[in-house]
């Protein structure tokens, strides 16, 4: 364990690796899904099929040959960039969380009743002004528990950026198993690790959750039937 703990800054730099890494897969992932997602659901056939077809070339293989792909194999084509392997990394993941994210958005869109479109159309307002209004606020209240449930995978996808360089936390806990040759401690610390960048993933959803605009109606309704029931509960003691 003393051996262990001589790298304990190797540790924090890895854990902060990871961390910025799953920020940024989040961030983009997020943009990527609601605009895959409100592809999927558009009226014009050759739009939703191209998205489809898009979304599910991503999710057909898996990340870890989507990045080979990206960072060995697509550099050999003509005209094509090397990639950094950290931007590599965060790009594909990216990529990969809102395909799979889509699929939330869409179900959570499709869940907001067709009323809501109809009196959006009532009031004039434009497709995009009523899917930026009142749709998709809505629709967070079913999108952000989905969502806040593949956040937490994405986080433990970052463990495969190891493998082209970038410098996480596998990687880092790779390095000193092999100068301590402490496997037990070297990665029960890196699940321990793991696990609390999960929980802190889930405390922000949770916290998220409670803002949502459908949320936030619901508690003050039960508050307001939970007051009427006490007054009423208050008279009846009275009479």
């Amino acid at each position: 364990m003393r051996a262990v703990a001589e790298y304990w800054l190797a540790l924090t730099l890895g854990f902060w690796v990871t961390a910025w890494v799953s920020v940024c897969i989040f961030l983009g992932a997020a943009l990527g899904a609601v605009v895959l997602g409100a592809l999927r659901l558009s009226k014009t056939p050759a739009i939703r099929i191209a998205s489809m077809l898009f979304v599910e070339l991503i999710r057909a293989p898996s990340a870890l040959v989507l990045l080979f792909w990206v960072f060995y194999a697509l550099p050999l084509l003509p005209g094509m960039p090397r990639l950094p392997p950290l931007t590599a990394a965060i790009l594909v993941l990216a990529f990969d969380g809102a395909a799979y994210g889509a699929e939330i958005v869409r179900a959570g869109i499709e869940a907001v009743p067709r009323g809501q479109t109809d009196a959006c159309h009532a009031l004039g307002l434009s497709k995009l002004q009523s899917f930026m209004k009142v749709i998709l606020p809505l629709a967070l209240s079913q999108i952000v528990p989905a969502f806040g449930s593949l956040t937490r995978s994405m986080i433990k996808w970052t463990a495969i950026v190891s493998f082209i360089g970038v410098q996480d936390l596998l990687y880092v806990a790779n390095y000193i198993r092999g100068q301590t040759y402490d496997t037990v401690i070297v990665f029960g610390l890196l699940a321990a690790l793991y696990w609390i960048l999960t929980v802190l993933c889930g405390a922000a959803f949770s916290a998220l959750e409670q803002v949502l605009p459908l949320n936030r109606v619901a508690r003050a309704e039960r508050l307001s039937v939970q007051a009427a029931a006490e007054a009423d509960a208050a008279a009846g003691t009275v009479q």
